[in-house]
């Protein structure tokens, strides 16, 4: 969308520019070098045989309205029907224009409430970091909702390593140390495995140090778009937990 409303714009001054009264009869090659112009257009914007394409098929490209008769359509009727193709393309491109202006500014101003929710919606969100996050993260409680969503992280790693006696980073380490894991998430069979191992250690322990205490200790203000990445992010490490292995 971004790139076809610098073409779009492009070619609404090619029509702008188009002047009816200097057409000397129906078959001026200016009419068919602009139409086939707005036909190229159309196809870069909308693939060939989509809903889209089909439906502004005629509305975006067709600059000769005027009709047609056996004796010959004379030639202010071929000019007022130009002017009317005119008017009929600029509208429906500037239409196209705006809901893609629409479009692109709602994608990238994720700091407003509905679109945030939007978004969250949209993510498949593991099951623990949502009971535990959604309700705040919905209520745009952001800052609390990161807290607990860490919280139910760490519960999660205790469930399934069966230790319950550390908490935080000194957990994290102490389940997913690739020297003597109790949790594992390959096969730790050469570096490379060991190499992976260690960084979703430090991964889930910075999730910790990072994310958690820092609210934990202090009053913080998170931004929306921010809040949504990071419990994104705790999700997928709390997936990544669910599919480890005990050793």
């Amino acid at each position: 969308m971004s790139e076809a409303i610098p073409k779009i714009d492009r070619r609404l001054r090619d029509v702008e520019a188009f002047d009816p009264q200097q057409i000397a009869e129906r078959g001026d090659p200016s009419i068919q070098a602009l139409e086939h112009k707005l036909e190229g257009l159309l196809d870069a914007v909308f693939p060939p045989g989509s809903i889209e394409h089909n439906r502004y098929k005629y509305a975006a490209t067709t600059l000769d309205t005027a009709g047609y008769n056996s004796f010959g359509t004379p030639l202010q009727e071929v000019i007022t029907g130009l002017y009317n193709g005119k008017a009929q393309i600029t509208s429906t491109w500037s239409s196209i224009k705006e809901g893609f202006s629409e479009e692109l500014g709602e994608q990238g101003s994720l700091t407003s409430g509905s679109a945030i929710l939007r978004a969250y919606q949209g993510l498949q969100v593991h099951s623990e970091i949502q009971r535990a996050a959604g309700d705040l993260f919905r209520d745009t409680h952001y800052a609390q909702a990161i807290v607990e969503a860490v919280k139910a992280l760490n519960a999660l790693v205790r469930l399934r390593s069966g230790v319950d006696d550390k908490d935080g980073v000194a957990l994290m380490e102490a389940v997913f140390n690739p020297s003597t894991p109790v949790l594992k998430f390959n096969d730790l069979a050469d570096q490379s495995d060991r190499d992976e191992q260690r960084g979703f250690m430090m991964m889930l322990s910075g999730a910790v140090a990072g994310l958690r205490n820092p609210r934990a200790h202090r009053l913080m203000q998170d931004d929306p778009e921010r809040a949504l990445e990071f419990i994104a992010f705790i999700s997928l490490l709390a997936k990544l937990v669910d599919a480890a292995r005990r050793r």
